[in-house]
């Protein structure tokens, strides 16, 4: 079971996710991530990549985030999302946006533009430089944003090619396994 810890939705469950097709991010991840984003978390637009059961999503919702956008290409986990919100918080659904598919597609056409993204795909993703060069060609980095990658702490992110995607990076974080970084627009 994972529980929403903080904010309005406090102590809510989610359904646990088949642990052969998703990692959730972990409580502790969680909490660390939503605490540094706290004071830019009121009326956000929050985007949550790789969105899996949704829970760091619906963390930044409880805690204040004006409209999330859960972006998830197994359609199983987006039915299981959106079921949950219908059922669970019906009256926020409008501002809750389970969307089944994959990045380059959406970025096409999502808006409004987030202020704070949060990417966390499978462990050993290799995708990274896509998953910029779609952000950056459909001109979501040129706005303000914050952008939070969970990953592996082992992973290979590519790091040196950032100034060409207009983003800097504010600081990592190591929690076990995983890192996590907060990337910001250069100056």
């Amino acid at each position: 079971m994972i529980r929403i810890q903080s904010g309005r939705l406090k102590g809510c469950s989610l359904p646990l996710p088949d642990p052969e097709k998703v990692r959730p991010t972990s409580s502790k991840v969680r909490s660390a991530v939503l605490n540094m984003l706290q004071n830019d978390l009121s009326g956000a637009v929050f985007w949550d990549l790789f969105a899996g059961s949704g829970a760091v999503g619906l963390e930044a919702f409880s805690r204040g985030a004006g409209q999330v956008l859960f972006l998830e290409k197994d359609p199983g986990l987006v039915r299981t999302l959106s079921s949950w919100i219908g059922k669970e918080i019906p009256d926020e659904s409008s501002r809750l946006n389970p969307v089944c598919g994959d990045f380059p597609i959406l970025f096409e056409s999502a808006r409004p533009l987030p202020d704070i993204i949060f990417a966390d795909p499978p462990y050993g993703y290799s995708g990274w430089r896509a998953l910029l060069n779609a952000l950056h060609e459909n001109d979501i980095l040129k706005h303000n944003f914050i952008m939070v990658f969970e990953y592996h702490r082992k992973d290979s992110l590519p790091w040196e090619s950032l100034p060409h995607w207009g983003c800097r990076i504010l600081s990592h974080h190591t929690y076990g396994e995983s890192g996590v970084s907060l990337l910001l627009p250069s100056l």
